[in-house]
């Protein structure tokens, strides 16, 4: 079950790691200049609830039904937040 987690969090890292950079160099190119600064709290809240999160989840290097209900419901909550924050 680690080896799983460190796979699929290493792979998440790499690929935010590649992306994000292309996505900012292709909107300068296409003349719609896109930049890495979060104007809302709500972004960087995400950002760091999400983190501290998935640290508590995988900590013990193993999974229960709680766990999953957890992330779950977390990005259920992160859902509606930015849901209304838009509207």
């Amino acid at each position: 079950m680690t080896m799983v987690f460190n796979i699929c969090i290493g792979s998440a890292i790499q690929m935010a790691m590649v992306v994000a950079p292309i996505l900012v160099l292709v909107s300068w190119l296409i003349g719609t200049p896109m930049n890495l600064v979060f104007g809302n709290p709500l972004d960087l809240l995400a950002i760091g609830g999400t983190a501290f999160v998935v640290r508590a989840v995988t900590a013990d290097g193993e999974t229960t039904w709680y766990e999953g209900v957890l992330l779950i419901g977390l990005y259920a909550l992160l859902a509606m937040a930015f849901f209304f924050a838009a509207g």
